[in-house]
């Protein structure tokens, strides 16, 4: 495993809960050369980064460029999943906000975790200094702890997409590495990038921001399937699902890629998380 080697942290880390839309001052989070994920062939802990926002929330654009950095920092070790929930994400019938960005999924899981407000996201859906839903400013501390942890679970995610036709078929692989107690689930989702459409700013709305890893669909769900045939981590065991989706009209294929992660069904953290382009 390629170690990450380090990060500059200039914001004061906060686990303070505040139910609002807040405001972090400068100075930003810094990104320093070297950091750039596993080598090939490594199997390591790829973390899930959840981003949750809304095309309304004026501090959301901040949010997204910490997670922005922080791939760039952990390349392909951190998998970004942005779900727009909640009230700033509700469009309007005319004017800037007519997009909607809003799932089914993305709905239900705003609602079980209970987000206070935005921007605020999870790492691995586990807890860090006491919280589970976290204040941007703390995604980088719990994401260096989390990708430093070592790897009990590798999935392997093989997408085939007729263009003809947009259907996509995915096969999910998934070798569990060691012994684990309690059940696994496997999560299939599909985001896209690039996505150009009005955000709201600190300086006002930008007609042309770039929306990016934003979950457009589940191919099995808002809480997935049992990894294989019953969920149990059996070390050497290799287990797979597979899974049939067909793109809508108006996703950009190009730009859509497989988000998948395995969690514990009791804890609800993610022991492993992986994404593949739908197009090689």
């Amino acid at each position: 495993m390629k170690k990450i080697s380090k990060i500059i942290a200039l914001f004061a880390l906060s686990a303070l809960m505040i139910p609002s839309c807040d405001i972090v001052e400068e100075p930003y989070l810094v990104a320093i050369a070297g950091g750039n994920g596993p080598g090939p062939g490594d199997k390591v802990r790829k973390v899930l980064l959840e981003d949750y926002t809304g095309q309304k929330c004026l501090n959301c654009p901040e949010a997204a460029e910490i997670a922005h950095t922080l791939k760039t920092l952990y390349g392909e070790q951190l998998v970004l999943l942005t779900i727009h929930a909640g009230s700033y994400s509700t469009p309007d019938a005319t004017g800037d906000f007519t997009a909607d960005f809003r799932t089914q999924e993305g709905a239900e899981l705003n609602s079980f975790f209970g987000f206070p407000g935005y921007p605020m996201g999870m790492v691995n859906r586990t807890e860090f200094d006491g919280f589970r839903i976290l204040l941007k400013d703390s995604w980088e501390a719990a994401a260096a702890i989390q990708t430093d942890l070592e790897a009990q679970v590798e999935i392997i995610i093989t997408n085939t997409y007729n263009t003809g036709t947009s259907k996509l078929d995915c096969l999910l692989e998934t070798e569990f590495l060691k012994d684990m107690d309690g059940t696994y689930n496997i999560c299939v989702f599909i985001v896209e990038s690039g996505i150009i459409s009005p955000q709201e700013t600190e300086q006002g709305v930008n007609l042309t921001y770039e929306h990016n890893h934003v979950l457009r669909g589940s191919m099995n769900g808002t809480w997935g399937d049992v990894v294989g045939t019953d969920g149990q981590a059996i070390s050497g065991s290799a287990l797979t699902n597979s899974y049939s989706y067909t793109i809508p009209d108006g996703w950009n294929a190009d730009n859509c890629s497989v988000v998948a992660f395995v969690y514990n069904t009791t804890t609800n953290e993610v022991v492993q998380a992986e994404e593949k382009d739908l197009l090689p």
